[in-house]
């Protein structure tokens, strides 16, 4: 819900909302305890096991390592995490909001020249596809309109139902 309340005070607020995802996020995730594998019977004839330095996908640990690898990243660059909010961090300085949900982040902020620098310094840690503008997040369809300043969001699997019954729903001629 914490992502409304911000959609909401970027319209108010007139700020830009833009979303990244990080590729393959949970491989940057740095196991704090020991994790050992069996490798494949086809690898080698004989059992043998490998100790993990980095997570990997399907790993319980894997999604908690990558977490704390970002919060490390956003605190060396001055971002400090909300209240009740382990998922949303701001930086006091730009007053830039970043909202993460597992490999995505939603970015809040009015000046787009700090948005693009904090793109660049993320970029530069982890392997990053900037989508731009929000249009979709978390199965929400997100319409933003400057002149009433407002977002709007909608399910989008209720739109998508929404549009499939008012096709059915006019008068046959």
């Amino acid at each position: 819900m914490t992502y409304k309340v911000l959609f909401a005070m970027a319209a108010q607020m007139n700020r830009e909302t833009e979303q990244m995802d990080v590729k393959t996020a949970f491989l940057y995730g740095i196991l704090d305890e020991d994790v050992y594998v069996k490798m494949p019977i086809d690898y080698f004839e004989e059992d043998l096991v490998c100790k993990l330095n980095k997570a990997l996908y399907g790993l319980k640990q894997a999604p908690r390592g990558w977490f704390r690898t970002l919060t490390e990243f956003l605190v060396s660059l001055d971002y400090h995490v909300i209240p009740k909010n382990s998922s949303v961090y701001r930086n006091p300085k730009t007053d830039i909001f970043v909202a993460i949900y597992v490999n995505d982040l939603l970015i809040f902020e009015v000046n787009k020249t700090a948005i693009q620098e904090l793109k660049d310094q993320l970029s530069k840690r982890f392997k990053m596809i900037g989508l731009k503008s929000v249009t979709y997040y978390l199965s929400l369809k997100v319409v933003r309109n400057r002149f009433k300043s407002h977002h709007s969001s909608q399910s989008k699997d209720v739109s998508a139902k929404d549009s499939e019954e008012s096709k059915y729903d006019e008068p046959s001629r």
